[in-house]
């Protein structure tokens, strides 16, 4: 049998601890990935988890510079993180980038000193774009870069649309995802609908204090649950158990937690940004709204969606099909040992 390479994967955080859109991601490609490629993953221990003084992202680039010497060990890199990226590329090995989410993501930092390094990571950008020899892209297309739709794996029953209540946002609690026009929305419906479904926020973040308190002064204690994180099969389970995802966010790339609905039957109303208008279709499986949309409209579509709920939640699932995991890796690793050959990539111990 020949020997397979051996891959770097770098993220951030841990694949199996990170409630974000990128730890899924990772571990529903690496479920079948593993059997194209030796994997090697690179994230910061779980310690750092909480740890929120020092960017995770500066910490992530210690680790990897700490760990540089084995790091040079693999065959080749495939990077979810452009900071990992940057590393990489002083290390001769063969780059694979996967770019998530925001072009630059200093534009969402929570540290103030963040939005002044938009240059630095600018400059990642250009140098990951001239040293590696594949580029992928989830969410918003980008020049250069090939379209990768977010792979989706688990064994979640469908559960029967008339056994399913509540709504649900599943994401960081952060300004850009625009959580508190989502409970402005909430507060829009029919005391009726109130009464039967509650609101659901699944996540941790910056926020979380506000949203508290917005909660609070509406009154809504009550009908306003915040689940905090929990792991991603967790998540996807009680997701399945709601009538509806609903998202808000400013800008996007592809959230993973609207590919997980999808699968599962749940329609989804949300913000047209970045690549969710790919696969949300409006009137088919979700509503969609501009990001400056008012809260009475948006709760308006949720009343809709409800009144014919059973053909947008078939649709849901018809719309889920192109997020099938085993396809995906296997064209990405194909893809890659392809690359490699044709790049006539050096590839040595």
């Amino acid at each position: 049998m020949e020997k397979k390479l051996k891959a770097a994967v770098l993220l951030t955080n841990s694949y199996l601890t990170s409630y974000g859109g990128i730890g899924p991601f990772v571990r529903n490609l690496d479920i079948d990935l593993g059997h194209y490629f030796d994997l090697q993953y690179y994230f910061l221990p779980e310690k750092f988890e909480k740890f929120n003084k020092i960017p995770h992202r500066l910490l992530y680039v210690f680790f990897l510079l700490k760990n540089f010497a084995k790091l040079k060990q693999n065959d080749l890199i495939i990077s979810h993180s452009p900071e990992g990226s940057y590393i990489a590329t002083f290390t001769s090995r063969p780059l694979v980038h996967i770019f998530h989410g925001n072009t630059n993501p200093m534009e969402i930092s929570r540290f103030k000193f963040g939005k002044n390094l938009r240059w630095f990571f600018e400059y990642i950008d250009k140098l990951i774009y001239s040293k590696a020899f594949l580029l992928y892209s989830v969410g918003e297309l980008r020049p250069g870069a090939k379209k990768f739709v977010n792979p989706i794996s688990h064994e979640v029953q469908i559960k029967s649309p008339s056994d399913r209540e509540g709504f649900i946002f599943a994401g960081r609690l952060e300004k850009a995802k625009c959580i508190s026009k989502l409970i402005q929305v909430y507060n829009c419906l029919p005391e009726k609908i109130k009464v039967k479904h509650k609101l659901y926020i699944a996540g941790s973040g910056s926020e979380l204090s506000n949203l508290t308190e917005l909660v609070k002064s509406l009154s809504l204690n009550d009908q306003v649950v915040f689940l905090g994180n929990m792991d991603n099969r967790t998540l996807i389970e009680i997701t399945s158990k709601r009538k509806l995802l609903l998202m808000a966010s400013a800008f996007e790339g592809f959230p993973m937690a609207i590919a997980e609905a999808l699968s599962v039957g749940v329609p989804v109303v949300s913000t047209a940004v970045g690549d969710i208008p790919r696969f949300v279709k409006d009137g088919f499986s979700g509503l969609l709204y501009p990001v400056e949309f008012s809260p009475k409209e948006y709760a308006k579509g949720i009343e809709s969606i409800l009144d014919g709920y059973s053909t947008f939640s078939e649709n849901a699932l018809v719309a889920s099909r192109p997020f099938d995991a085993k396809e995906i890796t296997r064209n990405f690793a194909e893809e890659i040992l392809v690359g490699l050959k044709s790049n006539s990539l050096a590839i040595v111990s």
